[in-house]
């Protein structure tokens, strides 16, 4: 018996730490999806010439960056109503 729960003890603690590898490895790639979001945003404006504020902003001022962290898939089915 009591080599059936060190067994035991051994597989739960494996089973733990890959759980807690991977939440740790979801962060960081959040994080970093966030921080290469920020540095594009950063990028994409120059500085201020003028007066004019708009003149602040690049060409691609109306482009959002997608998250890696989105489904970009359909989960309405092709049912587009609003109730």
């Amino acid at each position: 018996m009591k080599a059936q729960s060190t067994i035991e003890f051994t597989f739960a603690m494996v089973v733990i730490m890959f759980l807690v590898y991977g939440m740790v490895r979801v962060f960081r790639w959040t994080g970093m999806d966030l921080a290469e979001r920020r540095w594009a945003q950063d990028n994409s404006m120059t500085t201020l010439v003028g007066t004019d504020p708009a003149s602040q902003l690049n060409s691609d001022v109306g482009i959002a960056q997608p998250m890696a962290a989105v489904y970009h898939g359909s989960i309405t089915n092709g049912n587009n109503t609003i109730p």
